[in-house]
């Protein structure tokens, strides 16, 4: 039963990551060219799944941590984003695009908090101390990233046997096709996986507002989430950008998405063998430190923008400190969360991160690279004008400067959950929730 859990478990990590990793990292790429999208278009596309996680992340994680099952949730939420992500397969504009983009953002937002609570809830039944439950957690996140470069890799192969499209030249997006094949088989893995109810402790309807009160009550919490906000803002031009940089860079369509996925390789080290180690050596705040400094050693390469093996490898910085940063931050939350309202705790990381922090940086990003995009006449459309030539190294060296004070701001004001194994016990997270 033990292993068929983590089998399970594993599998629900995958898919929640396939049917993420099918489509960012190189969604920006093709409707920049297909449809000849500005920046602050694509800057809106991607905008749309941060809005989401502003607007839903409570409603889900109220509901599971209320109402409903978190694998029924997960199930059904799973089946109406393939449906959507389909019908965006067929979108010509832009404004289609958004639409249907919202559907399945509102559908996929919630999961991602929802997800990590199915996997802790079970771990933590088996009655182990933190440390094993955080390694054991750790190992079953990485099966997300695995499912990452496998969507990268089966898209790459799908793009193969197809000429690259021209600019403007248009065609069903076959990221998206595919994110819709993975969605049926996360409806069918949620539905495999052993019941996860809601908390029977619960009384109180209105968990979500008591995971404002960790601000109150938890030393250093506010600080973490101010900087988690701006750490967030610099990821989004990685997401964002980084597909359109390596495509001028010379790196062929069908081989932007196998190339990007050099970061989730290097994120399966990480969280599988680094981040243990860090979490038992050096405790959250260094290394929090540690995977923030990763992305400007990155941006930094980018701005310098060759040789193209070294850009290629600098990749792996983004896989560390993905690793580093997130999850850490997840396990942070579950530390010094009550465990009646961890999902929704959850929830809460998700609002300031993923939410207003990416929805922020996808704005910022997308008028940063139009404000640095030389604008040429449309050979097709006279009067218009579409993207040209781009000025990458001005772009990516401001992330790279406010990741290092993103840095600093986490060594000066981080405080280390006290308690054995460096976490909170029981009487202490009484402590916090009352």
């Amino acid at each position: 039963m033990k292993v068929r859990l983590r089998v399970l478990l594993g599998a629900m990590m995958f898919l929640q990551y396939a049917v993420w990793g099918a489509w960012t990292p190189i969604f920006a790429e093709t409707i920049g060219k297909r449809l000849n999208a500005s920046g602050a278009e694509v800057g809106a596309v991607y905008g749309v799944l941060w809005l989401a996680c502003i607007i839903t992340p409570f409603i889900g994680g109220q509901i599971v941590d209320r109402l409903m099952p978190s694998q029924i949730y997960l199930g059904i939420a799973a089946f109406v984003g393939a449906g959507a992500a389909w019908m965006m397969s067929q979108q010509q504009t832009a404004g289609g695009i958004i639409l249907w983009m919202w559907i399945w953002s509102i559908a996929f937002a919630p999961t991602l908090g929802i997800t990590n609570t199915i996997a802790l809830h079970h771990l933590s039944k088996e009655g182990t101390d933190s440390d094993v439950r955080e390694r054991d957690f750790a190992v079953i996140r990485t099966a997300g990233t695995v499912g990452w470069i496998a969507a990268g890799w089966i898209l790459g192969a799908m793009l193969a046997g197809k000429p690259a499209a021209e600019a403007g030249q248009w065609r069903p997006f076959e990221e998206m096709q595919l994110t819709a094949v993975f969605g049926v088989l996360l409806t069918a893995c949620a539905f495999l996986l052993p019941n996860t109810p809601p908390t029977k402790e619960a009384r109180d309807p209105w968990a979500f507002l008591r995971a404002f009160d960790l601000f109150r009550t938890v030393p250093g919490f506010t600080a973490f989430m101010l900087i988690s906000f701006v750490v967030s803002t610099e990821f989004q031009f990685f997401y964002t950008f980084s597909a359109p940089f390596l495509a001028d860079l010379g790196v062929p369509e069908a081989w932007l998405s196998p190339t990007k996925s050099v970061s989730q390789m290097a994120e399966i080290v990480a969280l599988a063998v680094m981040l243990p180690i860090s979490m038992k050596t050096l405790g959250l705040r260094k290394t929090l430190v540690i995977g923030v400094i990763a992305w400007p050693l990155r941006y930094f390469i980018f701005a310098i923008g060759q040789p193209l093996w070294l850009v290629v490898l600098s990749l792996t910085f983004h896989g560390i400190g993905f690793a580093f940063v997130f999850v850490t931050s997840q396990l942070y939350v579950d530390r010094v969360s009550p465990p009646d309202i961890r999902a929704s705790a959850q929830s809460l990381l998700t609002l300031v991160t993923l939410g207003f922090g990416n929805w922020a940086g996808t704005m910022f990003s997308g008028w940063l690279k139009d404000s640095f995009t030389k604008f040429v006449p449309d050979p097709n459309n006279p009067g218009q004008t579409i993207p040209g030539d781009v000025n990458w190294s001005a772009i990516f060296l401001i992330p790279g400067i406010l990741c290092i004070l993103c840095a600093l701001g986490y060594w000066l004001t981080f405080r280390e959950p006290q308690g054995a194994a460096g976490s909170l016990g029981e009487a202490e997270l009484e402590t916090v929730g009352a």
